[in-house]
């Protein structure tokens, strides 16, 4: 009985023991399972980072096209356009020029009237351009007349050429151009048979031009805009002749 006694005092002192060991060993693998608090919001903190990186880039994306969409420059595009051309001309002319008024027949032929100025015939001019940059665009360009300058006997103006337009604000929708360009002036003309003087032979040729003109453009789109200006055109061989100018037209540019 002795020996009986001291076993059972013996399992009845493990047995807590035993308990203990169970529950820490529950506790730790529980421990392991799951994630520490830290740990947790790490996880939830990764979570929403990824939306916000999401809309963040779909922010960056819509903002870029916005931007490009409201630029306006002419880089890497060509262009069409056409305007009116008016304004006003003044003529100081040669002994051989054509005569630039109504014949005097109280004066001889030398002694006609020399210098004159008149309104100039409206033209239509229409050019092709390339702007490598969107602040420079050469052009090539054509000057057609529609009607005759009757002061002169000269025909329907034909002038084609070449310039540059050079931007300011290029990128604007409303922008300041400046135009130089240079041309070769082909018209001829026809003496009036009126002058009663038998050795009246004027010639009508083929003169050089120079171009000088400045105006604002507003583009209402990437592909169209408005413009004016005012210029001077000045050639020399047929006589010294300058067209104060201006003109209205549009644009169209591709791609």
């Amino acid at each position: 009985m002795g020996k009986l006694q001291l076993l059972g005092v013996m399992a009845w002192l493990a047995t807590p023991s035993v308990a203990l060991a169970q529950a820490v060993d529950a506790e730790s693998s529980k421990g392991a399972a799951e994630p520490s608090a830290v740990e947790k919001e790490q996880a939830e903190a990764g979570t929403a980072d990824k939306p916000a990186a999401a809309t963040s880039a779909a922010l960056d994306d819509a903002e870029a096209k916005a931007k490009q969409e409201s630029a306006y420059g002419h880089g890497r595009q060509f262009g069409l356009r056409a305007g009116i051309v008016g304004g006003y001309r003044m003529v100081f002319r040669y002994d051989e020029s054509p005569l630039c008024n109504e014949y005097k027949t109280d004066k001889s032929l030398k002694d006609q009237q020399k210098f004159c100025g008149h309104a100039s015939p409206l033209a239509a001019e229409v050019a092709v351009s390339f702007a490598p940059v969107d602040a420079i665009e050469p052009f090539l360009f054509g000057r057609f007349g529609l009607q005759k300058e009757e002061k002169t006997g000269t025909d329907a103006v034909m002038v084609v050429g070449a310039g540059l337009r050079v931007y300011t604000m290029a990128d604007s929708a409303f922008k300041v151009f400046i135009e130089p360009a240079i041309a070769a002036e082909l018209e001829g003309g026809t003496a009036d048979k009126r002058v009663p003087d038998p050795t009246y032979d004027p010639q009508y040729k083929k003169d050089v031009l120079f171009h000088l003109a400045a105006g604002p453009q507003y583009d209402f789109a990437k592909m169209v805009g408005v413009y004016l200006d005012a210029g001077i055109t000045t050639g020399i061989l047929r006589s010294i002749h300058s067209n104060l100018e201006l003109q209205l037209g549009l644009q169209f540019r591709a791609p």
